[in-house]
């Protein structure tokens, strides 16, 4: 482009003072076959047998020339600045756009989190009952087996107690009743069935895939599209 107007200023028209270096006249004659400025000397010497007009003569056929020539030129200018004019609107449509869209992703991004602090919420309330129900199981098991402790300790300290206090008489006496008791506590308790029941087996069954890719950014005019990813 810088070449091209070094062009257009070198074949701008020449001072109308402006005089032959040869020999000092005005130059007052264009010789149409060297496309040049000449003074009248000139035209009988080196210009002789060539086409020449006088400059006034020649001036308005070659500025109706120019005129024409100059209508192109004029058809591109106003071309270009149509599309200036169309690349500034479109410029502006698509920063308006680009704008939009991060809104866009940012509404998406809170409606995601909403939705993600429900889950959590819903989720927390589960484990929760899961944790209590489970406890529930395990807290009467816990009172079953103290129960059933407290007794079987009972007649334990009383039956020690009478070997170790009572007469051989008052042994035997009671011999028959304390057998008895000791069978009826100890066929009341059934140990297996005291064991947990409950284990803790629950844990959180996680679904995040979805996470892996929220969405695109797609374009008419691009085939490969921008993928969003989680970051690890």
């Amino acid at each position: 482009m810088y070449s091209l107007m070094k062009k257009t200023v070198a074949i701008l028209p020449y001072s109308q003072e402006a005089t032959c270096s040869d020999h000092g006249k005005h130059l007052e004659i264009f010789c149409e076959t060297c496309n040049t400025l000449i003074c009248v000397n000139c035209s009988y010497r080196d210009h002789k047998h060539h086409e020449c007009e006088l400059v006034t003569d020649s001036y308005s056929k070659h500025r109706e020339a120019l005129e024409k020539s100059l209508n192109p030129v004029k058809r591109k200018i106003e071309g270009l600045k149509k599309v200036l004019s169309a690349l500034a609107e479109r410029e502006g449509e698509i920063r308006e756009r680009g704008e939009g869209v991060l809104e866009e992703i940012q509404e998406m991004v809170e409606e995601m989190i909403s939705v993600l602090r429900e889950s959590e919420r819903k989720l927390t309330e589960q484990a929760k009952r899961v944790t209590d129900d489970k406890l529930k199981v395990l807290s009467e098991q816990i009172k079953s087996a103290e129960k059933s402790l407290s007794v079987l300790e009972d007649v334990e300290d009383y039956v020690e107690q009478s070997l170790k206090t009572g007469s051989p008489q008052q042994v035997l006496r009671s011999k028959k009743q304390m057998m008895e008791r000791m069978s009826e506590v100890t066929a009341g308790i059934n140990v297996e069935e005291l064991h947990p029941k409950e284990k803790a087996d629950f844990g959180l069954s996680k679904d995040i895939k979805l996470l892996d890719h929220i969405g695109d950014i797609v374009t008419s005019t691009v085939l490969q599209q921008c993928r969003v990813k989680r970051i690890a």
